[in-house]
């Protein structure tokens, strides 16, 4: 999770109006019994529309960048395989032998970061949570070649990166992409584009196991 206003994680989430999102859910729900006996997509969709308008809100007033949510396991794999691929490939073109450099902003409590340093990266870790950095750092303990930092993804600019993973609401991936701008690295957004979407490579939306991953060159 990545946040800029003191607010513990616990509590952002009371944020959201939790009655009208209640009411919303119950009322999609009796709409689809009486129906069809089960959940009506149209209702679905607008209550999920809901949360993410609420969440706009927070940002709107200093609140949440992006809340925090681990990347389900089962997409990790293909995630890093592009990455590899595409950080080794850059780095080969260029005549570079060096270890490429993973990062990951708002990495949370380092799952994708664990299996991105098993991969060979050397992978640097950006958490301004500090409960989810010192999970973190202690899951990482034991990896080579990986630093965990606490910090802000809007102004934080590693010296170098070969490979980015994001899995950010938009304004949150604008920011990275803003920040990183000249690295000539490739960044991978898990279902969210950036806010500004002018960046994205031809044919860059890709659809793997139902999941859109939108990539960019910083």
């Amino acid at each position: 999770m990545n946040s800029v206003a003191p607010y513990p994680m616990n509590i952002l989430v009371f944020l959201v109006d939790a009655g009208q999102l209640e009411r919303r859910m119950r009322g999609a729900s009796t709409m689809s019994r009486e129906k069809h006996g089960s959940i009506d997509e149209r209702e679905l969709g607008k209550t999920v529309q809901l949360l993410y308008e609420a969440f706009q809100s927070i940002e709107a007033v200093g609140g949440s960048l992006s809340p925090y949510v681990p990347t389900q396991d089962y997409i990790v794999e293909p995630i890093l395989q592009l990455l590899d691929a595409m950080a080794h490939g850059r780095r080969s073109a260029r005549g570079e032998g060096q270890q490429p450099v993973y990062y990951e902003p708002g990495c949370g409590a380092g799952r994708v970061a664990e299996r991105a340093a098993k991969r060979g990266f050397y992978t640097l870790c950006l958490e301004l949570d500090e409960y989810l950095a010192k999970a973190a750092a202690e899951k990482l303990a034991n990896s080579p070649n990986v630093d965990v930092v606490i910090g802000d993804l809007s102004v934080f600019r590693p010296r170098r990166v070969d490979a980015v993973y994001a899995y950010l609401l938009p304004r949150a991936v604008q920011r990275v992409l803003d920040v990183l701008a000249g690295q000539g690295a490739p960044l991978l957004s898990l279902d969210y584009p950036a806010e500004d979407d002018s960046g994205v490579l031809a044919a860059a939306r890709l659809e793997i196991e139902a999941r859109s991953i939108y990539a960019y060159k910083l």
